[in-house]
């Protein structure tokens, strides 16, 4: 019975003997594989600018003058109790004047005001902003006019449909690209790996002529595809580690201090950037394993 510690021993030898392979192998994976990395982070720090805008379309329900504290209470409650609504801020006429006044400092159209033409209205944030249009139309009878108590609704229809349309646009297009560039890396790493495995053809041979079993003559080969895989992945978290902290956390700084947008990859607070470089080690090893059981086939019949 053939121990572990002889196929270690065996593949690190190899990887010895086949330096220059070895170091094509590992290379290969390390560069496709930052490329892989460094698009996700891109695309995480896109999806979460796309998604903080998408967070902040508003639904504005302005409130007849004169309306009863009741009906106002009735209509409040109402949306409340509605699934997707996240949060439903009441401005009253009085707040509603007063923000107009701050947004408009030293302008002369506050000179234009007489008493407060500004009616109260219901500020609604959905859980879905998608499902802004389904919620409005809440507002209207079946005759197409407001409910009673209502005066008017507004939340930007145009601006928001063509926002969605371009944020469906944007995911569908991230998801081509990177599974674009998986499908890449794992070819070129399999690629690699097989031109390393050819190169050692007469080792098999010599190996499967003396009696070795498939599997004997296998398993150090797999251990040197994960080993090259799994080192590639490994340097690829290096190059993406300074690459981001040297480069991409300023873009993230700057983005978060304009537009206080929270969810990004290094300097956000999810932790993503740390999900990323366990998949790139991950996803390395594996690669090289199943891209050495692939290109064995060839040279070692089950």
């Amino acid at each position: 019975m053939v121990r572990p510690g002889y196929f270690f021993s065996e593949t690190f030898s190899s990887l010895r003997r086949n330096f220059f392979m070895t170091c094509a192998a590992i290379s290969t994976v390390a560069i496709t594989l930052f490329i892989v990395g460094l698009f996700t982070v891109i695309v995480y720090d896109v999806m979460g600018i796309v998604n903080s805008i998408k967070s902040q379309v508003e639904l504005a329900v302005y409130l007849e003058d004169g309306i009863s504290s009741g009906l106002k209470d009735y209509i409040e409650q109402e949306i409340k109790s509605w699934e997707e609504v996240e949060s439903v801020k009441y401005v009253s006429k009085e707040q509603a004047l007063e923000k107009f006044k701050e947004q408009n400092e030293g302008s002369d159209i506050l000179k234009e005001i007489d008493g407060n033409p500004i009616p109260a209205s219901f500020e609604i944030t959905l859980k879905d902003p998608e499902k802004i249009d389904q919620v409005a139309l809440r507002f209207y009878d079946k005759d197409g006019n407001y409910i009673n108590g209502v005066n008017d609704v507004i939340y930007g229809k145009n601006y928001v449909n063509k926002l969605f349309s371009i944020t469906a646009i944007i995911g569908v297009i991230t998801i081509i690209i990177i599974a674009v560039l998986l499908l890449a890396a794992i070819v070129l790493i399999f690629n690699t790996i097989r031109l390393s495995i050819y190169a050692r053809r007469k080792e098999i041979e010599v190996m499967k002529l003396v009696g070795a079993t498939n599997w004997f003559v296998r398993i150090p080969f797999l251990f040197e595809g994960f080993f090259e895989g799994f080192i590639g992945g490994i340097v690829s978290i290096i190059l993406l580690y300074f690459t981001g902290n040297f480069l991409l956390i300023r873009a993230e700084r700057l983005i978060v201090d304009t537009m206080r947008i929270k969810e990004m990859a290094i300097v956000g607070s999810s932790g993503i950037i740390i999900y990323v470089y366990i998949g790139l080690a991950v996803l390395g090893g594996l690669i090289g394993l199943f891209s050495s059981g692939i290109a064995l086939r060839k040279y070692v019949k089950v």
